[in-house]
């Protein structure tokens, strides 16, 4: 189990993976989109997205030549809504680093 959970928020362990699943709460969004607005080459991009996809954070479909990622619905949503909850109710390191 210490190693599943190791590799599962390693996979988090960038502030851009982050940036790119926020905006993807926010609405799905292409490289090209979530590129321009986090103002990120669309390589560093499309590199973090593979990693995001491989491990099941995101999902992509096709909408004619565009991929379009957005968040797994089923897991990491209610995930996210966990995390902000524990934040704002238990974690004082949080609390006093974002404000």
């Amino acid at each position: 189990m210490r190693d599943k959970c190791y590799l599962f928020f390693e996979t988090l362990g960038t502030k851009l993976k982050i940036d790119i699943i926020i905006k993807l709460k926010e609405k799905p969004s292409s490289v090209s989109e979530l590129s321009k607005n986090l103002n990120q080459e669309r390589s560093k991009v499309s590199h973090a997205l593979i990693s995001l996809l491989d491990c099941g954070f995101i999902e992509v479909k096709k909408e004619g030549k565009n991929r379009i990622y957005f968040l797994n619905k089923d897991t990491i949503l209610p995930l996210l809504n966990l995390v902000e909850k524990h934040v704002e109710k238990y974690c004082k390191i949080c609390k006093k680093q974002v404000k």
